[in-house]
């Protein structure tokens, strides 16, 4: 599997089109160590953060410039994916953050805004109720297949080492519906 970054495992990664979803989408998943939580607060054990990157036809590995700043400053935990789509990188929210969508989109743009190769990108922040500009396609369609991303990886931040027994695997689901039943009620 490809490296993309020396601070994120790989632990899935399609490397062109799958389906008919958008114009070429595919989605790699990568995980951090973090000492946060899903708002930035200091945590007492490191955890496991899994995130995905939702990739167009062109798999433009310049989001992971971007991404890695924020991991280095502390904010990667509020988010569980990220697509760049022509010229834009869209931010989904962790359903368990509770930082302002205001500040998380402040903070994106500013990452984007200060790319080493001098690229500038506008921002978009989104959740899985309202996924945004994520993907160009019928949102109903871009929100499930989100969701079933989330529902294969389990993303966010999760315990080391620690294997997730059956019911605890059913109460992480059961709460991930009911948190995105409840943006997409807010939304």
């Amino acid at each position: 599997m490809r490296t993309y970054s020396h601070f994120f495992q790989t632990l899935h990664d399609e490397i062109g089109p799958v389906g008919h979803l958008g114009r070429g989408t595919h989605y790699s998943v990568l995980r951090a160590v973090s000492f946060q939580d899903a708002d930035g607060g200091l945590i007492s054990e490191a955890q496991f953060l899994d995130f995905a990157i939702i990739w167009d036809e062109d798999h433009d590995e310049r989001v992971i410039e971007p991404i890695y700043k924020l991991y280095c400053s502390g904010l990667l935990s509020n988010f569980v994916m990220f697509g760049e789509r022509k010229g834009s990188m869209t931010g989904i929210i962790s359903p368990f953050s509770v930082a302002s969508t205001a500040y998380l989109s402040k903070r994106l743009q500013d990452v984007c805004n200060d790319m080493a190769n001098g690229d500038f990108w506008t921002t978009e922040i989104g959740s899985f109720a309202n996924p945004s500009g994520i993907i160009s396609d019928n949102d109903a369609n871009v929100a499930l297949y989100l969701a079933n991303i989330n529902m294969l990886w389990h993303l966010g931040l999760k315990k080391i080492d620690h294997p997730i027994s059956q019911a605890a695997q059913e109460a992480q689901r059961t709460q991930w519906m009911e948190r995105i039943m409840k943006q997409s009620k807010a939304g």
